[in-house]
This record gives structure tokens, C-alpha cells and sequence, in this order.
């Protein structure tokens, strides 16, 4: 219990959890939830600045499947993805987060969110990463660094 609560709050509180008490799951989503708003508090943005999808069609000869490039930028940092086909409605997402010149590759990992949840990628020891089993359809990117506030794109459609 919170020292700082006043003691008639406290006895208060005794008497709610005794004749009332709040069930144990209610109150575990509830603690759930203030950690997930907390993990995307004032999240830096992620921009997307180049799509291959916006290009003109080039000659394909190879009969497989063109990769697509994304790039974003986001303050100091840049992370270019490849979502390669893999099999029907799904992708294998790698790529690599690059820091500003001179600055050691960043720590952290990538997130790829959907509508059924997200998959996500470690940085190595180089900023690469890799992403297996990313469904088609909406994809949001979060790159989420050690110690620092997550950077969140806006979704697009893959």
C-alpha cells in the first residue's frame, strides 16, 4: 500500500477490497494496459521517406517476386526493410537501423505490428535485423532502441 495515502483513504480502501473486492483478472488488464500506453508514450515519429511500391514497374525477367523497399526516417537515424515474398500472404521482413556517422550501430529491435498482434526482429551487433511470417495486409513499423522512446510509423498497406 501507497505511504503517501492518508489513513482514512487506507481504511477505506481495506473496506472496498473486503465487502467488494475487484477480480484478480480485472485488475491484471488493467495493469496490462498502463504498460502497453507506457511502452508507446510520446513515441518519436517514423517517416516513411521512400517506397519502392511508388516507383515505375521495372522489366521483371526473373519470374520471382520483386522485393519491397521501405525507408524511414526518424531523428538521427534511418531504417531500410525489404518485405520479400515468402509464401502466399505472408512476407520475411530484414533490414538494418543505421545511427548518424560515426556513432555505434543502435541497440534495440523492430517491431512490425498487424491487425491479429506483431512479430518482431532483435538489432544485431551490426543494427540488422530479421523478421519471419509478417502477413499481407496493414503493417505499422515501431522501432523500439534500449533506452530510448519507441519510434512509430503511421500503417501502410503491404
Amino acid at each position: 500500500m501507497n505511504r503517501w495515502m492518508p489513513a482514512e483513504l487506507r481504511r477505506l480502501r481495506e473496506l472496498f477490497q473486503s465487502c467488494d473486492p475487484i477480480p484478480e483478472r480485472a485488475v491484471a488488464d488493467a495493469y496490462a494496459a498502463v504498460r502497453r500506453r507506457s511502452t508507446y508514450r510520446d513515441p518519436e515519429v517514423l517517416k516513411l521517406v521512400g517506397d519502392s511500391a511508388e516507383s515505375l514497374a521495372s522489366v521483371r525477367g526473373s519470374g520471382r517476386p520483386e522485393p519491397r523497399v521501405l525507408t524511414f526516417a526518424m531523428p538521427g537515424r534511418v531504417l531500410e526493410m525489404d518485405l520479400i515474398p515468402t509464401v502466399r500472404g505472408q512476407y520475411r521482413a530484414s533490414g538494418m537501423v543505421l545511427n548518424r556517422a560515426g556513432q555505434a550501430p543502435p541497440a534495440g529491435e523492430v517491431v512490425l505490428r498487424h491487425p491479429d498482434g506483431e512479430c518482431s526482429g532483435s538489432l544485431d551487433e551490426h543494427g540488422a535485423f530479421r523478421v519471419a511470417d509478417v502477413p499481407r495486409g496493414p503493417l505499422s513499423v515501431v522501432f523500439r532502441p534500449v533506452r530510448s522512446a519507441p519510434a512509430v510509423a503511421d500503417w501502410l498497406v503491404c
